[in-house]
């Protein structure tokens, strides 16, 4: 945008003093003559630029004019110069927002613009960036303040439902994205928002559409104070199965890759060695079944203590491998006896 362009070239001149015309439309990406338009639009503005023709010459603000670059301290200078522009922002749409911010900042620390020295890459190892075509859309719905109505599928795979919602911000938990909105209370009170705040996930919006309405903010909501309350009320409601297993330190090695950041935490935690080298560990899973498939990886370097049930099934998935590749030899037949 031009009002964009004419503040970076005037923190440019801030920082860097004479410039030639040529030197400032290679930094601001346009021709010369933009530039010769630009000063005069400033020089309209109030903002005194001077352009002096031949050697020696050049563009620059008058003697003793500061252009202010209002709000940030110098530590909030530093970190946002400190940051690279992430996927994050991408998806949202403000890449060149926030590129124009960094060369703001930076130029008016009379310093040229830099690498960024940090770099946030925060989906986890081997996991997928799921796609959210509607991420833009949730994002200027929050930022106007504006209701929407939502196409969304639940993750049981149920029919597709469409609500009006009134959004209230947007988290990125390691690469996922979350809309948090308030659902009104009934369908007869959809014109206002008067429910409980909810979290939906970005990924299962299959439309969305902004509305007219504005949203009203509940009163003194803060959105990292809720995601913490949500977030620590949605791990303690998960249905959980507690397995003892006794693990060799090979299995306690490989746990992070199997069970992500509750299996760094269940290696941290394990009980001293015994007389075989293994060592007692308590892991968390949603049902016995779903334990017993996800410990039958580690063949032997696992053995469960309790609770029986998965033991049992682990002894009904070994016959079911042993069933199912006997006869095969080394091949890769299926268990007809052909290799």
């Amino acid at each position: 945008m031009r009002a964009d362009r004419l503040v970076s070239l005037a923190l440019l001149l801030q920082a860097r003093g004479r410039m030639s015309a040529h030197a400032l439309a290679g930094e601001l990406e346009v021709s010369v003559r933009t530039i010769y338009r630009d000063i005069s639009a400033l020089n309209a503005a109030g903002i005194p630029v001077m352009a002096e023709p031949g050697p020696g010459g050049g563009c620059r603000l008058i003697e003793g004019y500061r252009f202010p670059l209002r709000g940030l301290s110098a530590d909030e200078a530093e970190a946002l110069l400190l940051l690279g522009v992430t996927g994050v922002f991408a998806e949202l749409g403000l890449t060149d927002a926030l590129a124009a911010a960094h060369r703001k900042v930076s130029t008016s620390a009379g310093e040229a613009p830099t690498a960024p020295l940090v770099h946030l890459d925060m989906p986890r190892w081997f996991h997928g960036t799921e796609p959210v075509p509607h991420l833009r859309t949730l994002a200027e719905a929050v930022r106007l303040g504006r209701r929407l109505l939502l196409g969304y599928r639940r993750d049981d795979g149920s029919k597709e439902t469409t609500r009006e919602v009134g959004p209230l911000g947007l988290v990125n938990k390691a690469g996922t994205w979350y809309l948090i909105a308030i659902r009104p209370a009934a369908p007869e009170h959809q014109a206002r928002d008067n429910g409980d705040p909810a979290v939906f996930r970005v990924g299962r919006v299959t439309s969305a559409r902004l509305l007219g309405a504005g949203v009203v903010r509940p009163d003194g909501f803060d959105l990292a104070a809720y995601w913490d309350r949500w977030s620590a009320a949605f791990v303690t409601s998960r249905p959980q199965v507690e397995v003892r297993v006794r693990a060799t330190a090979t299995a306690l090695r490989i746990f992070p890759y199997v069970f992500g950041d509750a299996g760094t935490r269940a290696a941290e935690a394990a009980g001293p060695a015994d007389a075989d080298g293994l060592r007692e560990v308590v892991l968390n899973f949603e049902e016995e079944r779903v334990a017993a498939h996800r410990l039958a990886g580690f063949g032997g370097e696992v053995a469960v203590i309790s609770p029986g049930a998965v033991r049992t099934e682990l002894i009904a998935t070994a016959r079911e491998l042993l069933a199912r590749y006997a006869g095969t030899g080394t091949g890769t037949g299926t268990g007809t006896g052909t290799a």
